[in-house]
């Protein structure tokens, strides 16, 4: 048997707190620039260090998925720092091998900072080709504003919003058609329309683009995956090389002052600001030769090794580009076959037809 259930006296309401009349800010997409790239980094990092984890922890009714996934920058970067210690502790744990485990340390250190730096900048090797060719910027942010629900029935809305940082193209099948419509407007889909081949004329630009930019999403993704890792390994064979030992050193080289008894406040600061200036500049200038050395040996191998050692390096540089080259390539003409396959399937619109 199945019985009536009624809710009427359950009276769960919500209220909102009646001073909240001002308006209140909505989700927007922000401009693809390297300052909304840090802005929204270090917003992410702070969270998963201080919000989420809390959060999460005290089963927050406001926790989502998103929260869940972005937590994962803090084994990462622990784990990081972690494997950078190690090494370089090695150099007091055995006084006998310290010159050894201190150089090896310092390219430990190196290998992660390479990794990390390659890993996020390669990735416009792709998405910006991707973008020219198609007119989709995977790479574009949105800032997500939700509202908390009330933790208990008959508690107030919180009216304070909390922010994620975000992107358009998060989600394959629910990309915010929303945000790019009231941001930017329907000439986005003209332009991807136009760009991937499908006309300039369309009666809906954006039913007619929405499967074809969700294949360029995946694709997209895809490439960037391999690519971004791919360039990430070389990182780390840039940082094993034998050509940073300038760059170590010019840290212990730096120049230091030491000020004179009549020396003021003010001769103080503006000497170390001096020091701090050119000390940058050398270390800046020994790293960027370290490196185009360090390139040079991993493209022609180390002097005194053949076979396959002597052009290890050599074909994985190559294998990286042509990865990276291949799978952007990948995702256009792709997309353009897809325009073109559509295009064959529309009626032609210059010819009569009956409907039946």
């Amino acid at each position: 048997m199945i019985k009536q259930v009624s809710l009427a006296e359950n009276n769960v309401t919500y209220k909102a707190k009646s001073e909240d009349k001002e308006a209140k800010p909505e989700s927007r997409i922000l401009p693809n620039t390297l300052g909304t790239r840090l802005k929204q980094g270090y917003q992410k990092t702070s969270n998963a260090f201080l919000q989420y984890p809390i959060k999460g922890l005290k089963g927050d009714i406001n926790s989502d998925f998103y929260e869940f996934i972005t937590m994962g920058i803090v084994p990462y970067l622990i784990g990081s720092g972690m494997f950078m210690a190690m090494f370089n502790l090695l150099k007091n744990l055995n006084p006998k091998s310290q010159v050894l485990a201190g150089i090896n340390g310092k390219k430990m250190a190196l290998g992660v900072v390479l990794y990390g730096l390659f890993k996020t900048l390669s990735a416009d090797l792709v998405t910006r080709p991707v973008y020219w060719g198609t007119g989709v910027d995977l790479e574009l942010p949105i800032e997500h504003v939700s509202y908390p629900l009330p933790k208990e029935p008959g508690a107030n809305a919180d009216i304070m919003p909390e922010i994620q940082q975000r992107k358009v193209y998060d989600s394959r099948e629910f990309f915010r058609k929303d945000l790019i419509q009231k941001d930017i407007g329907k000439e986005y889909y003209d332009n991807v329309a136009e760009k991937i081949g499908l006309g300039t004329d369309l009666n809906d630009s954006v039913t007619e683009t929405t499967p074809i930019i969700q294949s360029i999403v995946s694709t997209t993704k895809t490439a960037k995956t391999l690519t971004t890792y791919a360039w990430a390994a070389t990182g780390v064979g840039l940082a094993a090389q034998d050509s940073w030992k300038d760059f170590f050193e010019s840290f212990s080289k730096r120049r230091r002052y030491v000020p004179a008894p009549s020396d003021g406040a003010g001769t103080k600061i503006a000497q170390r600001l001096k020091n701090f200036g050119l000390n940058t500049a050398d270390i800046a200038k020994s790293f960027g030769r370290s490196f185009c050395k360090a390139f040079k040996t991993l493209w022609s191998g180390e002097n005194g090794t053949k076979g396959f050692m002597k052009h290890a390096g050599k074909a994985w540089l190559l294998l990286t580009g042509a990865v990276t080259v291949g799978s952007t390539a990948n995702v256009i003409i792709r997309a353009r076959k897809n325009a073109k396959l559509a295009n064959e399937r529309i009626m032609d619109k210059s010819k009569e037809s009956t409907v039946i």
